[in-house]
């Protein structure tokens, strides 16, 4: 009896199809379904490189089972020499690429583990760069585009950021980011556009793996000053290239000195270039030639470079995803009823921004306690940061420690968006930039106690663009 109740549904079936098909092909499509990127056919044995251009690397070179899987730099060890295998598994140090414990939910971590033939060993490499684990339905992911060292990897859901995107040995995938740089590596003039006028602006690109985009920090230049004293003066390139990011050392337009001034809303006389407008066309410019990360764009500066920064922070805020002004942090200018305080008014950026600022207590030109320039500078740098703290929706802190023999590190923290807002103060030092190997002549004592370069680079790898993390 079941077998022929068997029969006739099926024959019901059978006799509908023409039926459903002719529906379909008049108009009635049944529900659509999402398309899955087509597979990748790439076996092979060699480098996984993503974010940054760093790579898919076995923390250690352990082979213990729970071993962290990470990014790092490229090095050719074994440790970075993945198989990718017919049977989905990837394979470094005779092990398997796992999910810890065969886990299905955003950030689980991986690590490297005996080959067993489970689910949380499969991996199925899409043509445009994504790699999945079928059983958890998710992919390899760098946390919050995260280039450091150590970056434990992670499964998350499928996105278009660029640190989903792998190149993978035998040629599968794409460059991450599916970018070719128009600008190679090295240290160059580039044209930007601007306003009917064309301006050189310095470029320092890193050595960079094919097609990945690299994080950019715009490096500006103090009063009388210029993107090239600046580039040379913070040091900035040799950072640059052992970390992966691109350093921009635009110069302002307004002649002051043997250099040039930017204009600072509010501190400049009207009628020159808008240097807000300016430096968002060098960004927008940077990202398509020399294949920026617009989601990890930085700004630092010194002194009036350090109160442009500032003012990227308050106005350019849908760019700049985190700042780090040395010797010039400002919240706004002065107000003008009282220049002992920020003008609220004149700051209103359009979400919170992580803020590293570095300032020495004996600055003679943007004094430390305030004073100085009633129009550029008068409130003093703790009032600065506390503005920013309360920009940012803080709720902890200030909280300062003694890092070293000259140097306090003041912090405000449990901020929107994880925009926390630090200072670092040294006691004895003048109007300089930590750790630069030039002294500046009659600006007082540069500190080496600390690097502001190492410090804010740690800062900025912590801050890419809040609605692009994963």
């Amino acid at each position: 009896m079941r077998a022929k109740i068997f029969t006739r549904k099926r024959a019901a079936v059978l006799a509908a199809l023409p039926l459903l098909a002719g529906a379909w092909l008049a108009g009635a499509p049944p529900e659509a379904t999402a398309a899955t990127p087509a597979a990748a056919s790439a076996t092979g044995t060699g480098p996984i490189t993503g974010v940054g251009g760093k790579c898919v690397d076995v923390a250690a070179a352990g082979t213990a089972n729970g071993t962290a899987v990470q990014l790092y730099d490229c090095n050719g060890t074994n440790a970075q020499s993945w198989t990718v295998g017919s049977d989905s598994t990837v394979k470094a140090l005779g092990k398997c690429l796992d999910v810890t414990g065969q886990g299905t939910v955003n950030g689980t971590k991986l690590q490297l583990w005996d080959c067993n033939g489970s689910g949380a060993q499969q991996w199925v490499a899409e043509a445009d760069g994504h790699l999945k684990n079928p059983q958890s339905g998710r992919y390899l992911d760098a946390p919050g585009g995260n280039t450091a060292n150590g970056t434990r990897l992670q499964i998350w859901d499928r996105n278009t950021n660029p640190w989903q995107t792998w190149q993978l040995p035998g040629g599968g995938g794409t460059p991450p980011g599916g970018c070719t740089p128009a600008l190679g590596s090295g240290q160059y003039d580039t044209p930007v556009s601007f306003g009917g006028t064309t301006y050189q602006v310095l470029v320092h690109i890193p050595p960079r793996a094919a097609g990945a985009r690299l994080p950019m920090v715009l490096n500006l230049h103090g009063s009388q000053g210029t993107g090239a004293g600046q580039l040379a003066y913070s040091d900035m390139a040799p950072t640059a290239d052992a970390n992966g990011f691109i350093v921009a050392a635009p110069t302002g337009v307004v002649r002051s000195g043997s250099g040039y001034i930017w204009n600072v809303p509010y501190v400049t006389p009207s009628g020159t270039r808008d240097d807000v407008a300016f430096l968002r066309q060098v960004i927008s410019t940077l990202t398509a030639s020399a294949c920026v990360d617009p989601a990890r764009v930085y700004a630092t500066g010194y002194s009036g470079g350090g109160r442009m920064t500032s003012a990227l922070a308050c106005m350019l805020s849908d760019k700049i995803a985190a700042v780090a002004p040395v010797a010039g942090i400002r919240a706004g200018r002065p107000d003008p009823a009282d220049g002992t305080r920020p003008d609220p008014a004149s700051c209103a950026p359009g979400r919170a921004v992580p803020v590293i600022a570095f300032h020495g207590q004996q600055d003679n030109t943007n004094p430390y306690y305030g004073g100085g320039d009633s129009t550029a500078w008068h409130y003093s740098v703790p009032v600065a940061q506390q503005r920013w703290a309360t920009l940012n929706g803080c709720t902890t802190g200030p909280t300062t420690t003694q890092t070293t023999t000259h140097v306090q590190h003041t912090v405000y923290g449990g901020c929107r968006d994880g925009a926390n807002v630090e200072l670092y103060s040294v006691s004895n030092g003048g109007h300089t930039w930590p750790g630069s190997p030039q002294e500046s002549a009659g600006n007082g004592t540069t500190t080496r106690e600390i690097s502001a370069n190492s410090l804010m680079w740690q800062f900025f790898q912590q801050h890419p663009m809040p609605s692009a993390a994963s």
